[in-house]
């Protein structure tokens, strides 16, 4: 886990320094992204994730047809996507325009921000390798006014997935699944997941038995990026490495049009926010907190699930399903000096559409 952020901003102008003043114990590369979106990847010392940092130029004021675009709710990206006008996009209801996003407040707004084509990030590393960095669901993205353009360098970086995706299928009713052979761990202190996380941070996540045994995630939204990646964590110390794929797109479905069984709108300005309790520290020496939530009217089971889901640093979730009754839940196992996002999520099982409910951070 990253504890408190330090600086380690050498020879940087001071709108990076005011940028990262909140950012951590970074380090900043230069990019070189496709010139249509312009990005630039963050290193976390020791992390095999990212954040990222893009101008103000690239936040959107108006979605076009067939473009690809990132939704970044509270700073984080939520739904990678490419807007069609032919149909629904109920997951974007609204949307701060770039000319009037309030950068010193990512974390309280949402916005689109325009992606590059190859879903990556090529940043040079301390070595002066030249990497490509997948951006993904539950990537970090701070706005800055402007990033500088260095276009010294323009390479084509061949696409490097840890987890090879084998095949997807379409089923019967509509949901979609895909079959991946994992990354082969001869460690045997170390465990394996396979994780799969798609519209609004949702995700599955399947243990290996550390070989390249095929797996298959089903009820995966239908033509819709989703993010595969592995977390390979150390019995011992329980510390984590995350790999990512590059986003995956799923198949078509071809999914006849269906009305939600709620409205987001009003649920989300009736629904109470998650909230913290109560939190202590165990005899192992990590925090434990007790989350409580409202009920959720009208809640119809067999029409809407829900779930609060706790995100930690590295996008590691725990998520637990809960009903609309409303009630408290305890999250064990959590990082002392870590921070966590809090969120109660309500999926409609129709539509597949999620409502997400942001508490404040654990």
């Amino acid at each position: 886990m990253i504890g408190p952020l330090i600086l380690m901003m050498i020879g940087m102008n001071l709108m990076y320094k005011k940028l990262l003043l909140s950012v951590v114990s970074l380090s900043v590369f230069a990019s070189f992204t496709p010139a249509e979106a312009h990005w630039s990847a963050i290193e976390r010392p020791g992390q095999a994730r990212k954040d990222f940092v893009i101008s103000r130029d690239e936040v959107v004021n108006s979605l076009q047809n067939q473009k690809l675009y990132a939704l970044v709710e509270y700073g984080v990206i939520s739904k990678i996507f490419v807007w069609n006008e032919a149909k629904p996009n109920e997951f974007v209801t609204s949307y701060i325009p770039g000319y009037s996003l309030p950068i010193d407040m990512i974390e309280e707004v949402v916005f689109v921000a325009q992606m590059p084509d190859s879903l990556s990030v090529n940043y040079v590393d301390n070595s002066g390798e030249v990497k490509a960095e997948p951006i993904n669901h539950g990537d970090n993205v701070a706005v800055v006014e402007e990033l500088p353009i260095d276009s010294a360098t323009k390479v084509s970086l061949p696409t490097q997935n840890p987890v090879q995706v084998i095949s997807s299928a379409v089923a019967s009713d509509y949901s979609t699944s895909m079959t991946v052979a994992p990354m082969v761990v001869n460690d045997l202190n170390k465990s394996v997941e396979v994780q799969v996380i798609t519209n609004g941070i949702s995700f599955t996540s399947i243990a290996t038995d550390n070989s390249a045994t095929p797996i298959t995630i089903n009820n995966l939204p239908s033509d819709a990026f989703v993010s595969v990646q592995t977390v390979i964590r150390d019995k011992t110390t329980n510390e984590e490495i995350i790999l990512q794929n590059v986003a995956t797109k799923t198949p078509d479905a071809q999914i006849p049009a269906v009305e939600n069984a709620r409205d987001v709108a009003a649920d989300k300005a009736a629904i109470a926010a998650p909230v913290v309790s109560a939190s202590s520290v165990g005899s192992n020496g990590s925090r434990s907190a007790t989350i409580e939530f409202g009920g959720i009217p009208d809640f119809d089971p067999n029409r809407s699930i829900a779930s609060i889901m706790v995100v930690g640093p590295g996008g590691a979730t725990t998520s637990v399903g809960v009903n609309g009754t409303g009630g408290a839940i305890t999250i064990g196992d959590l990082g002392l000096d870590s921070t966590y996002r809090l969120t109660l999520v309500i999926r409609d099982l129709n539509s597949g559409e999620e409502t997400l409910i942001q508490g404040a951070n654990l």
